[in-house]
């Protein structure tokens, strides 16, 4: 049977998995070969295709387009069939150019693609993709095919699935023009596959010089204990002794790391490596720097490297771990302050005796970034610039950080701060600008990754377009530097995701029983994204910086507090593309527009037009005006009357010029009135969000059996584009009861009143925009009163109720605004509707297991302002049946004061469901449920009193 190439079955170009349910490829009968691009993150679900920009299927050519001195990749999909494959052989021929040149064989390198399982999604995910992240496995740690022990041949079981990297490395003489070669796959029992190499060199060499410093730490404890033992036992030792055996092996290991990052533009340095301190006779501190220096010197002076480039920054071997504070009385004691003050004038002394002292960096605090480690960092910061007031230092506390978050900045911390390296989610782009210093990298601010959305995750479930785009954006902001403060992550298993592993790029060898370091799937990912830094850094030095902040722009929107929506915690989606084809195509424009500006004299009539409509289909892929989020809710307009249906549209203008955008209501319910039925924004300034309201009103809310009345809405874009959405508004009228229901969990004696069901739960985030955006588990809450209860119930839909995951404590997680981790629902209500904020919202959370919490306000991390405890008296009572859980409560009225005898009362019902990890509430919250512009709107028919 022949191993053939792939037919194109579907487009693979989604950048979140493409999980497709029920579907097991590896049951296709025939052995099969497909080729993706690097743009794809492949996992054992992903379903085979044909992607036209990188493969054409027709002549079974892979088609790569480079610089000189650049590395471009592809991956290679090989699924066993029914069959399984024997001996799979993979090759390559040299890569022959069209004047009798040649990139030889030895810089295709290909490495086998291991698989990480994936089981569980952050909250964060659930918020980014349009669809439920299931067990599977994704390809991350890669091992040369030519490894010993580990390499090539390879054997594949019936329906399994390998997955292999290929980079296409061309030197920096390479010549430009045409480059071709063959890719070869044999195996016993098959036909050969192959395809063909074509690569286009472009007229110039990407350079060598780092448009910022991108830096990365690990600890040489970590990477001696992974790999080497003695007596049994992991081997860590006290002192780098280069004539110790253990230690030379482990020193290799060390310099492989070092190359393989520098390799990848990124530069490491050792977090725990110092020299011996000893004292003299007169109780001075006197630094042994022999193996430091035989260590540390060929990294920073670049004679380790091929590119003799040396490492852009190192810290002083100084922070509040070395030299053990309680050795000398404590970070407080004047022993420890004079020490330092001596180990540091030693330091600078020495790292300029060795021409490096441009290249060092203090970072004294490496703690927990919370209210109290300003000043531990101001303590530790002071007692160095007694000793050295040159070397920059740098931090990881935030200068900027939110007010809700009630952190208190001394005014002394930006004085004694060179390097600002927050995470993400604390990042002010404003700061980060006005601090650009370029021509010194050790200043400024460094963009450190942090919790998505505000920036892109580099984490394994991280799409390819994340990891490029956390670089685009410390270019978009001005940024000195990347900081990746550890790079290894190396837990007891390896393939867990621990705590702080996204940014876990580098796997020991020991998975597959090799002495050798690994690089990661991510890790060239990441030097894609510093690729396309060189490039846009060309055009920026050529003086065509409008072109590159014009691609920069399109791709890379916003981020850290830029992103931030209604507070802090909430985020604000869409900062980044993540279509891949439009990714290929922005670097495509990179290459086009970087050999126009090198070699103009090239460029002919044709290939101006052909640049120019490329410009056109881009600008049409990355710009318009976006939605990023549509509220609704009905009040009363007047003491008696009418109702006023109040819709509000969040829009971001992506394009890089101003628009004109007219937003109208275009079909009102008979007897309604439009009262500001429609908004012109003329102009909407580029990269600008603005939020549109409009009015309507009417005696007579025209609600479906969801309790929602539908509007549609248009938005038309310099009079020319239009596009049509529907606002769901949401209004529940409460069913009067004569006889209370019995609280017993059955719903059996509810009386089902016209307008008193709220249905459709809708999801958050981009599961929320996808299609109608309803949850798979559908929720149905039922409303009734009388004169002392407001009586709720619950039907949850659960095909799988003994999955249902329910703590018996009264604790509830939070992350970034979502109760999650465990089954619950929740029921936010402001009768009056006269709530100023959070804190004055009632708040009541269920488990499936009857537990029950009650509060005034919302207990999030960090809260959404003062949370009060609520003793509200509720009766509840939880019942499950075959596929379905149920929730009965009866709240007093009285228990929300005067206040509880409203007629309009502000509401949300929400549930998260752990299977299938689903986020959902009646009103359709877009991003979170606690804003007050997030609730809908319930009516209580008020009682006359006899």
């Amino acid at each position: 049977m022949m191993l053939r190439p792939g037919k194109p079955l579907c487009l693979a170009l989604v950048l979140v998995p493409a999980f497709i349910g029920g579907c097991d490829f590896g049951s296709i009968d025939s052995p099969t070969v497909w080729v993706a691009s690097e743009m794809v993150n492949l996992t054992d679900r992903t379903a085979p295709s044909s992607d036209p920009l990188i493969f054409d299927a027709d002549r079974g050519t892979v088609k790569l387009f480079a610089a000189a001195n650049e590395t471009v990749s592809f991956q290679l999909v090989v699924d066993g069939g029914l069959e399984g494959i024997k001996n799979l052989h993979i090759s390559t021929t040299d890569l022959a150019g069209d004047k009798k040149t040649k990139i030889a064989a030895e810089n295709v390198r290909i490495f086998r693609c291991l698989p990480i399982r994936v089981s569980r999604y952050p909250p964060w995910y659930l918020r980014l993709v349009d669809a439920a992240g299931e067990e599977t496995n994704f390809y991350d740690p890669l091992v040369p095919i030519d490894s010993e022990k580990a390499g090539q041949p390879f054997n594949l079981e019936p329906k399994e699935r390998m997955v292999f990297w290929v980079d296409v490395r061309v030197p920096r003489r390479t010549e430009f023009g045409r480059y071709a070669g063959t890719l070869r796959i044999r195996a016993s029992r098959h036909e050969d596959w192959t395809a063909r190499l074509d690569l286009k060199v472009y007229n110039f060499v990407l350079p060598d010089a780092r448009p910022l410093a991108a830096v990365g730490g690990f600890d040489h404890a970590m990477l001696f204990s992974r790999f080497l033992s003695r007596r049994g036992r992991p081997f860590v030792p006290t002192r780098l002794d280069p004539k110790n055996p253990l230690v030379r092996r482990g020193l290799i290991l060390f310099r492989q790391l070092m190359r393989l990052a520098h390799e990848h533009r990124l530069d490491l340095f050792d977090r725990g490596i110092h020299p011996i301190m000893k004292r003299d006779a007169f109780g001075k501190v006197r630094l042994d720097w022999k193996d430091y220096d035989s260590i540390v010197r060929p990294y920073l002076s670049g004679a380790a490297f091929e590119d003799r480039i040396g490492c852009v920054a190192w810290p002083v071997p100084f922070s509040e771990s070395w030299p053990v504070p309680k050795h000398y009385g404590g970070t407080g004691s004047e022993l420890y302050a004079e020490t330092i003050v001596e180990l540091l004038t030693d330091c600078r002394k020495h790292f300029s005796l060795m021409n490096a002292e441009e290249q060092v960096f203090l970072w004294p605090y490496r703690g927990r970034p919370d209210a109290a480690a300003y000043e531990r960092y101001l303590h530790l910061a002071r007692i160095a610039r007694k000793a050295d007031t040159e070397t920059p230092i740098l931090s990881q506390l935030p200068p900027d950080p939110p007010r809700l978050t009630g952190w208190n900045v001394p005014q002394e911390f930006t004085r004694l701060t060179n390097i600002f390296a927050p995470r993400g989610e604390w990042l002010d782009p404003a700061r980060a600008a006005g601090a650009t210093t370029p021509e010194n990298p050790l200043a400024g601010v460094w963009l450190s990754p942090g919790t998505p959305p505000y920036l892109p995750s580099l984490g394994v479930i991280a799409t390819p377009a994340d990891v490029r785009a956390f670089c685009w954006f410390a270019m978009k902001y001005k940024c000195t530097g990347l900081f990746l403060p550890e790079t290894l992550h190396w837990t007891d298993d390896i393939f867990a995701p621990a705590a702080g592993s996204e940014t876990r790029l580098f796997y020991p060898g020991t998975i597959v029983g090799i002495e050798t370091v690994l690089p990661s799937v991510r890790l060239k990912r990441l030097r894609r994204g510093l690729q396309d830094l060189a490039y846009l850094w060309v055009l920026q030095q050529r003086h065509r910086e409008g072109i590159a902040q014009t691609i920069i722009d399109a791709m890379a929107r916003y981020a850290g507090l830029q992103a931030v929506g209604d507070n802090y915690q909430d985020v604000r989606l869409g900062g980044w593309v993540q279509d891949a084809a439009t990714w290929q195509m922005a670097r495509r424009l990179l290459a086009e527009e970087v050999q126009a500006v090198v070699q103009p004299s090239e460029m002919s009539t044709r290939q101006l037009i052909a640049q120019r409509l490329a410009w056109h289909r881009f600008d049409e892929r990355t710009h318009t005006v976006r939605v990023e989020q549509v509220r609704s809710r009905i009040t009363l307009a007047g003491k008696n009357g009418p109702l006023r249906a109040t819709v509000m549209l969040d829009l971001y203008n992506e394009h890089s010029r101003e628009v004109d955008v007219r937003v109208k209501i275009e079909k009102l319910p008979p007897g309604w009135k439009a009262v500001a039925g429609e908004v012109n924004l003329s102009p909407l300034p580029a990269a600008t969000q603005r939020i549109v309201i409009l009015e309507a009103e009417g005696m007579h809310a025209p609600i479906d059996s969801s309790a929602k009345m539908r509007l549609p809405v248009s938005i038309t874009i310099d009079k020319s584009v239009r596009k049509e959405i529907y606002a769901d508004v949401p209004f529940l009228l409460a069913g009067r009861s004569k006889k209370p229901p019995t609280i017993d969990g059955k719903l059996d004696d509810w009386p089902i009143r016209v307008g008193n069901t709220a249905g459709k739960f809708k999801l958050i985030g981009r599961r929320g925009r996808s299609g109608a955006g309803l949850a798979k588990r559908q929720s149905l809450v039922f409303v009734l009163f009388d004169e002392k209860n407001l009586y709720v119930a619950f039907r949850c839909e659960e095909p799988t109720p003994q999955a249902i995951v329910a703590k018996t404590n009264n604790i509830i997680h939070y992350e970034q605004l979502m109760a999650c981790g465990e089954d619950l629902v929740e029921v936010i209500l402001d009768p009056g509707a006269r709530a100023k904020g959070p804190e004055d919202l009632y708040h009541i959370v269920v488990k499936p297991n009857g537990v029950l919490v009650t509060e005034r306000g919302v207990r999030s991390d960090p809260p959404l302002g003062r949370v009060r405890p609520w003793p509200a008296s509720v009766s509840l009572a939880v019942g499950k049946q075959n596929d379905v859980w149920i929730v009965e409560l009866a709240i007093p009225r009285s228990a929300f004061g005067q206040a509880g005898n409203e007629t309009f009362w502000g509401v949300n019902f929400t549930r998260f469901a752990t299977q299938g990890a689903e986020a959902s509430s009646w009103s359709g919250s877009p991003r979170y449920f606690y804003d007050l512009k997030n609730l809908g709107t319930m009516f209580v028919t008020p009682i006359k009193k006899p």
